[in-house]
C-alpha cells in the first residue's frame, strides 16, 4: 500500500481490508475516461449517501425527541449537506489521496468541493463493504460530532426562507425552472431560474447541481426581495 494511502488510514482510524474498494472510492470520474476498466467512486458515492442519510436521521430522532418532521429534515439537510461535507474531506486530508487526472488537476480538482464530497460519501459506502453498519457509523460519528455540537437551531435554506416569504406576502409558492447548461460529463453545470408572484419577477443562478442552483437562486431573490 501507498504510503500516503497508509497515513490517511492512520487519520481515519480505518484500515480496509479489501484496498481494492478504499482505491475506486477515492477515484474520481476522469481516471476512468482515460482508463476505461478502472472503478470510479460514483457507485460507492451512492451506496454511501445512503448510509450516511440513516447514520445522521438516527442520531437526530434520539437527540431530538420532540420535534417535528420538519424541523429533524432541516437539521439532516445542513450535516449531510455539501458545505459540510467537504469540509469533513478537508478535515481528513481526502483531498492529499484523491486520485484525479491530469487535466481534472489543472481545473483545481483535488479541492474541488464537488469531488471531495463525493468522495467522503463514496469512502463511506467503501467502509460499510469492507465491513459493517457499525463501523461505517462509527466513522461518521467520530467525524461528524464538532458538526452535531454546532447544530443548535434547525437551520433555514434559502428556499425554505423565500417559499415562507412569497407565501407571507401573495398566499402564493415562487416557481422555479431547472435546466442543465453544459459543463462536462462528470461535472456538469445547471442553471435555475425563480419567477416570483404576482408580477412574474425573475432571478436566475447557476451551480453544480440542481439543488445548489435552486439554493443559489433562492438567495440571490431574497437578497434582492429584502434590499
Amino acid at each position: 500500500m501507498d504510503q500516503d494511502f497508509k497515513n490517511f488510514c492512520i487519520k481515519i482510524s480505518y484500515y480496509f481490508s479489501n484496498q481494492k474498494l478504499m482505491e475506486e472510492a477515492l477515484t474520481h470520474p476522469s481516471l476512468s475516461k482515460d482508463q476505461s476498466d478502472r472503478p470510479n467512486y460514483q457507485r460507492l458515492e451512492f451506496l454511501g449517501d445512503k448510509v450516511l442519510g440513516l447514520v445522521i436521521g438516527e442520531f437526530l430522532m434520539e437527540k431530538y425527541p420532540n420535534e417535528m418532521e420538519g424541523s429533524l429534515s432541516k437539521r439532516q439537510a445542513a450535516l449531510v449537506s455539501g458545505e459540510t461535507l467537504a469540509e469533513i474531506a478537508l478535515l481528513i486530508g481526502l483531498e492529499e489521496v484523491l486520485q484525479i487526472s491530469n487535466g481534472e488537476r489543472k481545473l483545481g480538482g483535488k479541492t474541488n468541493k464537488r469531488n471531495l464530497e463525493n468522495a467522503l460519501e463514496a469512502l463511506i459506502g467503501a467502509i460499510y463493504l469492507d465491513s459493517n453498519f457499525a463501523e461505517s457509523k462509527a466513522f461518521i460519528m467520530k467525524f461528524w460530532q464538532p458538526f452535531f455540537e454546532r447544530d443548535v437551531v434547525p437551520p433555514k435554506d434559502p428556499v425554505s426562507e423565500l417559499q415562507e416569504l412569497i407565501q407571507l406576502r401573495t398566499k402564493r409558492l415562487p416557481q422555479y425552472e431547472t435546466l442543465k447548461d453544459g459543463g462536462l460529463d462528470h461535472a456538469p453545470t445547471f442553471i435555475s431560474t425563480v419567477k416570483i408572484p404576482p408580477n412574474d419577477q425573475k432571478f436566475s443562478a447557476s451551480g453544480k447541481s440542481k439543488k445548489e442552483a435552486q439554493k443559489l437562486v433562492a438567495k440571490l431573490a431574497l437578497e434582492r426581495l429584502l434590499s
